[in-house]
């Protein structure tokens, strides 16, 4: 009972904010954090892509489109895997994000040869879709897969993290 009550009152809280416009990818920077290597292991790799808005207060979809793209800056065949039991998963709400902080998701993939029959992709950065544009950030990693089939890829929701004055350096 205490959760429902928990979430009536988060939803009357966000009744009354205001509504801010979508992030434009002009406002926008990324980067990476391997979080001292929080996310390798066990032929596993991932990353930290933290979103800074160095604009006016706006909103992201909670899981924004992620590509990996090669150093052409061709899309690799590289897709978000949907977790397990969510399909096609829950609503997720867009995130408000305020200017000079940041929002973060984490991304993990295999990094090693442990499929009967592998294929890999060199990503040289990391895109995120924003409306019709893009914002990229620079990335040396190797994803491997299943041959035949696409790259998967886990991507948490963002987060909103305690942000900076805009303008400060990240």
């Amino acid at each position: 009972m205490m959760p429902l009550i928990a979430l009536m009152i988060a939803a009357q809280a966000l009744a009354g904010a205001p509504a801010a416009p979508a992030c434009r990818p002009a406002q926008l920077r990324l980067s990476l954090d391997g979080k001292d290597g929080d996310f390798n292991g066990m032929s596993h790799a991932g990353t930290e892509v933290s979103i800074r808005n160095t604009g006016a207060d706006c909103t992201l979809p909670a899981l924004p489109t992620i590509q990996f793209r090669d150093s052409r800056g061709r899309v690799l065949p590289a897709a978000r895997r949907a977790p397990a039991g969510m399909h096609p998963g829950p609503v997720m709400l867009p995130l408000r994000l305020a200017g000079g902080h940041r929002a973060t998701t984490d991304l993990r993939w295999v990094a090693g040869p442990v499929f009967p029959h592998n294929r890999s992709a060199r990503a040289a950065s990391i895109v995120v879709k924003i409306g019709a544009g893009t914002v990229r950030v620079p990335t040396m990693a190797v994803l491997y897969g299943e041959t035949g089939k696409s790259i998967g890829f886990e991507q948490s929701p963002l987060h909103a993290e305690e942000g900076m004055a805009a303008g400060e350096p990240a």
